[in-house]
């Protein structure tokens, strides 16, 4: 992972030295408390943690992926409500490249980045690389769905790399979703909590 934040405000992520995330899916919630009560308590220790729960209120899977699962999860939003625009939401999208496309990638990345940089609605990111360099996981915060669907689809940098993206088939493997935050502790490098309103994140009662 790199350091929080790093890649929307310099052009080369600073990768090295890099940090650790864990991004696991539970069901049920007990079942989450359970493990961190347990051999992932470890985790809850450092003074940079941050810590964030959220409910995946959509799922899109590319029309070109290879296949649906992610590692052998399938993600799902059955049961859960969509997104109003005044609530505040996480964007969480896997993809893999195709081989011979990773230039053409960093380069629409970097305009991208920057226009979230920029963005009033930009509450912090980062970027996990499972295997460099052609995979990638971004989960980026945001202060409202409103605010996270202009720098989506408004011109700019995001929208123009969406659209080359899907126009020339880039990524063999591609998912998209959308999360509620409802629990948050920390302020993922930015100085500030990025979800003020909700509620501090509790790991096994702590």
């Amino acid at each position: 992972m790199n350091y929080a934040n790093n890649g929307t405000h310099a052009v080369l992520p600073n990768v090295v030295p890099g940090g650790r995330a864990l991004v696991a899916a539970w069901e049920p919630a007990d079942a989450a408390e359970a493990a961190f009560a347990g051999p992932l308590r470890r985790a809850l220790d450092g003074p940079g943690r941050f810590s964030m729960d959220s409910e995946i209120v959509r799922v899109r899977i590319d029309s070109e992926s290879e296949r649906e699962t992610w590692h052998g999860w399938k993600p799902s939003a059955e049961g859960t409500e969509p997104l109003v625009k005044e609530e505040p939401m996480v964007a969480i999208v896997h993809g893999i490249l195709r081989r011979g496309r990773l230039v053409e990638f960093v380069r629409n990345n970097v305009h991208a980045a920057s226009r979230a940089a920029h963005h009033p609605g930009h509450r912090g990111s980062i970027d996990i690389s499972s295997q460099l360099p052609y995979e990638h996981t971004s989960i980026s915060l945001w202060k409202t769905y409103d605010l996270a669907q202009d720098f989506a689809y408004k011109k700019g940098g995001h929208a123009s790399a969406m659209k080359h993206s899907v126009k020339e088939k880039t990524h063999r493997v591609g998912v998209f979703l959308q999360a509620r935050p409802l629990v948050c502790t920390g302020t993922l490098g930015i100085g500030q909590t990025p979800f003020p309103q909700l509620p501090e994140a509790r790991r096994a009662g702590l």
